[in-house]
């Protein structure tokens, strides 16, 4: 599990990241104290963070409009539909969507 976390994480897999990420979340309490996570680094902490938020909120409590725990694969078809490049990480797809949704809004204001 650490060894692919790993490898997600080096060639900006966001997919496979989220997938692992969403392992650790609920499998949480078979993995602390057998799995030593000191080469991980920092930056997955959010990604961790994120994956276990998502499995704590319900969709009523989502906010329309936020995209911070919006799925990869959900990013990548919302990026697709507007036809911007889906390449990325989680966090990159998310600026690219609320950058091309802040032009849409500046556009359609003139």
């Amino acid at each position: 599990m650490l060894d692919n976390l790993l490898y997600a994480n080096s060639k900006n897999l966001a997919l496979f990241l989220e997938r692992i990420m969403d392992f650790v979340a609920k499998n949480g309490d078979k993995i602390v104290g057998e799995v030593s996570f000191s080469s991980v680094p920092g930056e997955l902490t959010s990604d961790l963070l994120t994956s276990t938020t998502r499995g704590q909120i319900s969709s009523s409590r989502n906010v329309p409009g936020d995209l911070k725990f919006v799925r990869v694969s959900e990013l990548g078809k919302r990026l697709h539909d507007k036809g911007l490049c889906i390449d990325g990480s989680g966090e990159t797809m998310i600026a690219l969507l609320k950058e091309n949704s802040a032009s849409s809004s500046d556009a359609g204001a003139e």
